[in-house]
């Protein structure tokens, strides 16, 4: 577990590295930085599953979404070596987007895998929270998105929604002790992330200070996914 702990610090410590080269505008060092931190919470998904050999299934499981959202951590860094060319921009952000969207997708089926959600319908009443949430924000007008994007990021939201309530559903069924809560403070965590990045991009009306956002975007995703290596220790 030392090892574990030791390389899920330095995670975190790259991901506030990666905070400060972007306010810096040090492209080459905010990408170096954030490649750091996602390959180091990968490797805590690998050494969890050595450590845990019995949850090779759900390891491997959380390890894929890992990567996923490596491979979107990349492409969403790549636009910053093309700044005079706003087709790249507009290629890496929506793959890395896309990229991101299949790992939450993998996370929403790992989890109501392991905690049916026919065993706690109810909470599927949930659901249209956050996409209500984003479809007031975006009938307000104060989206900068095409109009097209912005219904797909009910979509995108939707899922983030779902992998709340199967982190839910996953403490509430036979999982609800230590691994239980966390991955439902991984799945907290992830969706606060994720929605704090979007307005902070696409909600310039709420003047979120580009000194501050990295600091909150980064720290919590790279928490977040550390959490999520760290629940294959003890599934049981």
């Amino acid at each position: 577990m030392v090892y574990f702990y030791l390389i899920g610090v330095l995670c975190v410590a790259s991901s506030v590295a990666k905070a400060y080269f972007d306010t810096k505008k040090a492209v080459k060092a905010e990408f170096a930085a954030k490649l750091l931190a996602s390959v180091s919470f990968m490797f805590c998904a690998v050494y969890a599953i050595y450590n845990n050999p019995d949850a090779t299934d759900y390891g491997i499981f959380i390890l894929c979404a890992l990567i996923f959202g490596t491979i979107g951590d990349i492409l969403l860094c790549l636009d910053g070596f093309f700044p005079d060319k706003p087709e790249y921009y507009k290629f890496f952000n929506t793959f890395g987007t896309a990229v991101f969207f299949l790992g939450h997708v993998m996370n929403m089926v790992l989890l109501f895998v392991y905690a049916p959600i026919s065993e706690t319908p109810f909470l599927l009443l949930a659901m249209p929270v956050l996409p209500l949430i984003m479809l007031t924000i975006i009938l307000s007008g104060k989206i900068t998105l095409p109009k097209i994007k912005s219904y797909l990021m009910l979509v995108y939201f939707a899922i983030v929604d779902g992998v709340i309530i199967g982190a839910v559903s996953f403490v509430v069924n036979s999982h609800g002790g230590t691994v239980g809560w966390i991955v439902l403070a991984a799945s907290v965590l992830f969706a606060f992330s994720d929605c704090f990045l979007g307005l902070f991009h696409y909600c310039p009306s709420l003047k979120i200070s580009e000194k501050v956002a990295p600091y909150i975007v980064m720290p919590t995703y790279c928490i977040a996914q550390v959490l999520y290596a760290l629940s294959i220790y003890y599934i049981a």
